[in-house]
Formats: structure tokens, sequence, C-alpha cells
């Protein structure tokens, strides 16, 4: 029997018939079917400015960080460096360099020196220029390609992540819906689906992680040893092994797995990027319902890549009134000096600008280098804290989608224990969306 499938009564046969739960690019192309699934998540879009928990604004600031990151000698026509680039490199990558600085000069800085970090910048610049100039000739052509065919953002991505792990078209395990809501008969269609693959996502390496899993007294062992206690029982999906990784399919060894940065790509649609954006907001939550689980307090980051255009937000989890609420923001670009309103609330990169794919690639190198340094801390620092804490009666609540939701229809509302990692209020079930629903005709009786 499939976890896909969401059970259903035919009163006029006597039988129970199966019907097919939708997956999640289903739910994240209808507006109806998202906002029930973000409901029974305690999702929220909020600002970002007005919204972010000051703890996390350092390390959002630091991921945001793109102005003054390269030597002004790349741009200075006297400099060696630049001369250089003539004798090494494509003749036009210069002009690609000069383009940046002439629309967006706050990128360089004589501060920065051509040391050995910029050197990296220079090398992983140069395929992003071969891949800026392969998508202009794209652009140009007659034929119509594809967002996979689109090989630019790719070439960008890859030539930006060298110290995290990039998965791509990696299954992840979707989140069990709040406790504190009921599963009504309409949502379990929407909410029963255990799986999602975004496009492409940023690991932790295991090999950061491995102070936290291998010793007997190892967080890892620790946690694991408590939720076992709690649960009564031995393997399956109330495991920790299952609660420790966000990976849909365990993994051989007995780690975490941790990500701290999605992304989707989508065809160019305006639908479709309002879709990637709800769809990248399904794989945060995940992620962050892990991080909450695991008492880790860190913001997710998510990129929307369509039709050559890239759009940040940034997700997080808090506390309210002992439930767990699950925030996500639009990055709308750095703060106006004037007082002009923005046109969205999204900043939007165009990736047929020099000065946007520079900003873009930079942005990939501080989403890596961020993945290995702030974010792995605190990993480090929350799973320790929360294994300490066990010893006070305080263990992992599960957070993984696991079971049959049809079977809680209607059941009563079990809330979790107050001493537990993610204590949660009395709450109803979220409003309904309603859908129109085609009449049958009444069945005629048989002798």
């Amino acid at each position: 029997m499939s976890h896909n499938s969401v059970a259903s009564l035919d009163s006029g046969k006597g039988r129970t018939r199966r019907e097919r739960c939708l997956g999640p690019s289903q739910v994240a192309k209808d507006l109806a079917y998202f906002e029930i699934w973000s409901a029974y998540q305690n999702c929220e879009e909020v600002d970002l400015s007005s919204d972010l928990p000051s703890e996390m604004r350092r390390h959002v600031n630091d991921v945001f960080r793109l102005t003054r990151r390269l030597p002004q000698t790349w741009t200075d026509k006297k400099s060696k460096v630049h001369r250089g680039f003539a004798r090494v490199s494509d003749p036009e990558f210069a002009d690609f360099l000069d383009s940046a600085h002439r629309s967006a000069p706050d990128l360089f800085s004589d501060d920065v020196r051509h040391d050995e970090e910029a050197r990296c910048i220079l090398h992983g610049l140069h395929t992003v220029f071969t891949a800026w100039k392969s998508a202009g000739m794209m652009r140009e052509s007659s034929h119509k390609f594809s967002e996979t065919e689109y090989a630019m953002k790719v070439l960008v991505r890859t030539a930006a992540v060298r110290h995290s792990l990039q998965r791509v078209q990696h299954a992840i395990s979707l989140p069990q819906p709040s406790s504190t809501h009921k599963i009504s008969t309409e949502a379990v269609r929407v909410l029963n689906a255990k799986v999602a693959k975004p496009d492409g996502a940023l690991f932790i390496p295991t090999h950061c992680l491995t102070d936290l899993c291998e010793s007997e007294q190892s967080a890892y062992k620790i946690l694991c040893r408590s939720l076992k206690r709690r649960s009564g029982t031995v393997g399956g999906e109330s495991s920790f092994r299952y609660q420790s990784t966000l990976c849909a399919k365990l993994p051989e060894a007995r780690v975490f797995e941790f990500a701290g940065t999605f992304w989707e790509d989508k065809k160019p649609s305006q639908d479709e990027l309002h879709a990637a954006y709800r769809q990248n907001r399904m794989a945060t939550t995940s992620a962050l319902r892990q991080l909450h689980a695991l008492n880790v307090q860190a913001p997710v980051f998510g990129l929307v890549w369509a039709e050559g255009k890239v759009r940040a937000h940034v997700d997080w989890w808090q506390l309210k009134n002992g439930e767990v609420m699950i925030y996500s923001a639009p990055y709308g670009g750095p703060p106006f000096k004037g007082r002009r309103k923005r046109s969205s609330a999204f900043h939007e990169w165009d990736l047929a600008k020099p000065a946007d794919i520079i900003s873009v690639y930079l942005l990939m190198t501080n989403l890596d280098r961020w993945t290995t340094g702030a974010f792995c801390d605190a990993v480090v620092a929350g799973t320790s804290e929360l294994a300490r804490r066990v010893h006070a009666g305080q263990t992992v609540v599960p957070w993984r989608r696991s079971g049959d939701l049809a079977r809680m229809v209607n059941r009563k509302v079990v809330h979790p224990e107050p001493t537990s990692a993610a204590s949660t209020s009395t709450s109803t079930a979220p409003p309904s969306v309603k859908r129109k629903v085609k009449k049958r005709k009444p069945r005629t009786s048989s002798s």
C-alpha cells in the first residue's frame, strides 16, 4: 500500500478505494492547496527587516554581504592584474568586469587585496563569465530552451560551492502536521505526502559532524537512547535514526544530516515563479522542523531560479505561545538610502547583467561558507545542549511524516508533554479552503 494514497469508503459497494495524495509540486501550484498545507504546519509569511530575530540578523547580513568583495585593481587598466587578463583569459573577460564595475561599483574596493581568497573568486568568475556568454547566445537564438538546458545557473552554483555538500534532486522527508490541529477529511490528500525533491540543496558534510556521532557519550548516541526510552520501541520510523536526518532515505552510517539552503528551478512564467517559492518553502519548513526538534536555532535560506532571474528568501522557526511557528520572509535587497518604496517584496537578480550574475555567484560562495561555518556551529551547539537537557527529562519530539493521516481524521487532539523540546498549545483545526465538488448521482439499490 503506497504512502502516497488516501483511503476513502465507497458505501455503495462496501469497499475501500484509494485516492492518490498530492505531491509537493501539485500542492505548490495550487494556492488553495498550499494554504491548507501551510496552515497545518503553522507557516506564515513575514517581513525580513522587522520580524527577523535579532540573534539571526548577523548571520543573514553576512550571507547577503555582496559589496566590497572584489579588488579594485581588477578594473584598473594600469594594474598588472588587469593587463594580465588579456594574456591568460578571454579578452572579453576584462570588459565583463568593467561592465559590472560601471553598473555596481560597490562590488569593488581598494581595501580588498589580490590575495589567495581573491584568486579563488577570480577562478570561479572565469567559469561564471563563460556561462554568461553562453546564456547570451541562447537568449539570441530562435530556439526555445528549457530551464534545464539553461545551464548558466548550474555553472554559477557549481563554481561557487567548494566546502559544503551540494545535492541535486535529493529526496527529503516532509514534516508531520502540527499535533495541535485536527486532521480533516478535506486536508488528508494535501497532507499525506511524505517526500519532496528540491532541485538542489547545500548540506553540512558528514565529516564536519563526526564528533557529534561517534563516541558512546556523543550527542547522537545520548539522544538516540533518550528517544528509545520515551517511545518504548526499537527501530521503525519513530527511531532517532529517522529524526536525525532530513533525507528520506537513511544514510549507511548513524550520523546527523542537516541542510541550510534549498533552491527550485522553474520555467519562465510568473505563475511558476510564485509556485517555486511555495514549493521551496515546503523544503525549508522540513529543515526548520528538524532544527526545532534538535534544538538548533539557525535560519534556512531559499533561492528561486526562473527565466534567468534569481530571488531569495530567509526562513526560521520560533515558539509562539508554546507552539512552533515557521516564518518565511522574502529578501528585498539592501536597504534603500532614500524613501523610495520597492515595487516587489523580492529583490531580483537578472543573470543577463554582469553585475547581477557576479552578485549571485558571491551569494552562493557566502552560502557555501556559511553552511560549513556558522550554520555548522549552530548545529553542534544546539544538539550538544539538547543532549545535556535530556537528563532533566527533555527529549526529541519526532518531526518526520509517518503513518497514514487518513486514520487520524476527527481523532481527538493529543498535546505533547510540556517538557518536550517542541511544546505546543491548544488549537483548533485551521479553516478549510472551500473547493467545488461535483455532486454524484444517487445510486439505485438492486433487489
